[in-house]
């Protein structure tokens, strides 16, 4: 156990306050599964993707496919040498040291933070819309929005394990209804036949530029994958059910994702791409055209239960982060306390909370609820790539310098390092051709946040004893105890 100890209040040491190991692997899966998001990702990023990538739009999420399996391989291997709460922050400073760790962990927070407020602005525009079309209701977004928040916030208080069992349902409903979609489609013959050649690269408006711009689209679409790494300290034999839970939920969730995406291209054609793209809601236009109103009503609904499924999960996993830079003191002492009655990071929860609502609300009323998950989520991604990426490098480093053991080239270096250059993919795409403006700022906006990161570590960095906290705070992986 490499917990460091603490004082309590008769002057003895203790273990710092730890997480209680009460979830199963089919928690995991859902956790990482869940955050993912398969309808709200299908619902609204393909059509970001389709701007970009054109008919070609399925090779994006199949090479973001292979890309996020090698990493989940990989990240789930590191899992079981160092779990913990903190995930990528906790790998990069085993690869690299605590100020590399910390500057992931500042990724991953920009990364994490941002995606709640994006999917309640989401979250409030698609309810708004729907409940006026169908209902004849009008509630202004920015209250739906705010509901979700709360019901978010009060749902990670009193603990994952209720916020999972939520989240288990809502996934299953909103898989189940887009499946059904999709094989309508194809059985009905799509808008003009069934074309395999979707998969042809020359269908992008321009070139291999367009499949890597959508894949950033793709990349967020997988993101959160890795979220069931947060659940680490809560999870029943971390060293294998972590592990299992990442490779299980990527493959299936990436299954359905190049699955869908076809069918979405060949419902649409292959020549109405611009359609696509520009289509606030194509999977709702696409059970108009081959369902009925049932249908209609099903697919909307499982859209929002998507939605909200991904913001309790991405809640979650990012309050676990929190707490851990908290727990080693990087963060004020008290940000890392547990409550008492539910054993969950409530001070990380109420700091994950504010940001979240501030976001959501700057950006919402300035720039609309639409715009904000768009921005955002090209943003998002943009940080948390860098974030896969340490950890991809920092695995490779850590296993170059242990000492003995058995290590194998293919899985322990070959491989990391592969999934780690297919993700210069999209990053390049971003920089190259310029895209059009807010999306060309973006790229530079993560440089500056990186900067000040940067600032702050340094200044860290001259408190004695400070950094050596980072990353040595660990769950025991064998540990059964629920201290």
């Amino acid at each position: 156990m490499s917990d460091l100890p603490v004082n309590n209040n008769n002057g003895k040491p203790s273990r710092p306050q730890r997480l209680v190991r009460n979830l199963s692997v089919w928690d995991a899966v859902i956790m990482s599964a869940g955050t993912m998001g398969p309808a709200v990702s299908m619902y609204f990023n393909t059509g970001y993707a389709a701007g970009f990538a054109g008919a070609a739009m399925p090779i994006s999420f199949f090479i973001s496919l292979i890309a996020c399996l090698i990493l989940a391989n990989t990240i789930g291997d590191f899992s079981k040498l160092a779990p913990s709460a903190g995930a990528f922050y906790t790998f990069s400073s085993k690869g690299f040291g605590p100020r590399t760790g910390f500057i992931t962990g500042w990724l991953l927070f920009i990364g994490y933070s941002t995606l709640e407020p994006a999917e309640e602005a989401l979250f409030g525009i698609t309810a708004s819309t729907l409940m006026n079309t169908y209902l004849h209701i009008h509630i202004s977004w920015v209250l739906i929005a705010l509901a979700s928040w709360l019901v978010v916030l009060v749902l990670s208080w009193i603990g994952a394990k209720q916020s999972l069992k939520l989240s288990l349902i809502l996934f299953l409903a909103e898989v189940g209804v887009l499946l059904i979609l999709c094989m309508i489609i194809l059985v009905k013959g799509g808008f003009n036949g069934i074309h395999a050649s979707v998969f042809n690269p020359s269908l992008s408006p321009t070139g291999f530029s367009g499949i890597a711009l959508g894949m950033v689209y793709g990349i967020l679409s997988f993101v959160g994958f890795e979220a069931a790494t947060t659940l680490a300290e809560e999870v029943r034999e971390p060293g294998k059910n972590v592990y299992r839970a990442l490779i299980g939920s990527t493959l299936l969730v990436g299954i359905i994702y190049c699955f869908s995406t076809f069918a979405e291209v060949n419902g649409f054609g292959l020549a109405n791409m611009k359609a696509l793209a520009s289509d606030p809601s194509p999977f709702v236009t696409l059970s108009v055209k081959y369902g009925n109103e049932v249908l209609v009503a099903f697919v909307a609904l499982a859209g929002l239960s998507s939605i909200l499924a991904v913001t309790i999960n991405v809640h979650n996993a990012v309050a676990r982060v929190i707490y851990v830079v908290g727990r080693e003191k990087i963060l004020p002492a008290s940000v890392g306390k547990v409550h008492k009655k539910y054993n969950t990071p409530t001070n990380a929860i109420i700091i994950q909370s504010i940001v979240s609502i501030i976001l959501l609300l700057v950006m919402g009323l300035s720039v609309g609820p639409s715009n904000t998950y768009g921005y955002l989520g090209a943003l998002l991604t943009l940080g948390i790539i860098p974030v896969y990426m340490l950890a991809a490098f920092g695995y490779v480093r850590f296993q170059a310098r242990q000492q003995g053991g058995k290590r194998q080239l293919f899985k322990h270096f070959i491989l990391p390092i592969v999934g780690a250059l297919i993700l210069f993919i999209p990053l390049i795409g971003t920089l190259y051709p310029v895209p059009a403006a807010p999306y060309n700022w973006f790229p530079y906006i993560i440089v500056v946040y990186v900067i000040v990161g940067i600032i702050i570590i340094q200044k860290l960095a001259q408190e004695p004893g400070r950094l050596e906290q980072v990353g040595k705070i660990l769950a025991d992986a064998e540990s059964g105890d629920n201290e």
